[in-house]
């Protein structure tokens, strides 16, 4: 969970950082030096999904709704983090739905399942999400791409700024991850972006406290098909950052040790 927050946090600043400190008493450097200075944190990620396409052989509309919740902390100088993320699924009128704890220490990630602990493969979707990084050397040619107005708040300062789905994409440094993904299918996905937009609060000294994200996209799948099928997705998120470089104590959970590998357990 930490790489999304991680991800969301320096991708989206620095897509937007391009007008940061030109009237508003706040400059990119800042912005960037607080990033980089957030060694712990608790964070409260709530995300919602919606997509539809319109299934061909069956000429029949697919509905799949999704929402879900991280909650957790994480301490950089140990490299440890600990959190419980939950996921509800419905498609076709089923529900599925999931409720784990994990943890990370150092390069390792676990899961809890049904009250046992789990190892997750560096192969995983799930490890790659769990773990994170705060570096922000990648994000440099993003600079000056983005101009924004950024608000004075009571409290802090505010800004919006509108980005593609690539914009986002390229940002948070998940490109090659999707082409990845998308060199599976057997036929080419293209992507239109219909709206997409970033609220980002931060304090008066740089440190981003809430991200909100709103993508609506068509995804347009090719070669699958006789006719191309269009998916319509549509995704919120809401990240709350609190007690920042506040001390915390993350132990190991009891049975961490005896942990079994993940894709021996489930595949």
């Amino acid at each position: 969970m930490r790489k999304i927050v991680v991800l969301l946090l320096v991708g989206l600043i620095v897509l937007a950082s391009g007008c940061i400190g030109k009237d508003v008493g706040l400059t990119k450097e800042k912005v960037l030096s607080a990033i980089e200075n957030i060694e712990t944190a608790r964070y409260d990620q709530n995300f919602s999904v919606t997509m539809h396409f319109t299934d061909p052989s069956t000429n029949r509309t697919v509905n799949i709704t999704m929402s879900g919740r991280a909650m957790g902390v994480f301490n950089k100088t140990a490299g440890r983090e600990r959190g419980n993320m939950s996921m509800k699924t419905h498609t076709m009128g089923m529900d599925i739905n999931f409720n784990w704890p994990y943890f990370i220490n150092g390069t390792n990630a676990y899961i809890n399942v049904d009250g046992k602990w789990y190892r997750v493969s560096s192969d995983d979707t799930i490890y790659s999400q769990a773990k994170g990084s705060l570096n922000v050397a990648y994000i440099e040619n993003l600079l000056e791409k983005k101009n924004v107005t950024i608000k004075k708040l009571a409290n802090g300062y505010a800004f919006r700024v509108n980005v593609t789905f690539w914009e986002f994409v390229n940002a948070t440094n998940q490109t090659g991850y999707l082409n990845e993904v998308w060199g599976t299918l057997p036929g080419n996905v293209t992507v239109d972006t219909k709206s997409g937009w970033v609220e980002v609060h931060l304090r008066d000294d740089g440190t981003p406290v809430f991200i909100e994200t709103y993508m609506d996209v068509v995804l347009k799948v090719t070669a699958v098909s006789e006719e191309p099928i269009e998916i319509h997705v549509a995704v919120h998120e809401e990240v709350r950052l609190s007690d920042v470089n506040e001390p915390v104590e993350i132990p190991v959970p009891a049975g961490i040790t005896n942990a079994a590998d993940f894709g021996d357990g489930f595949w």
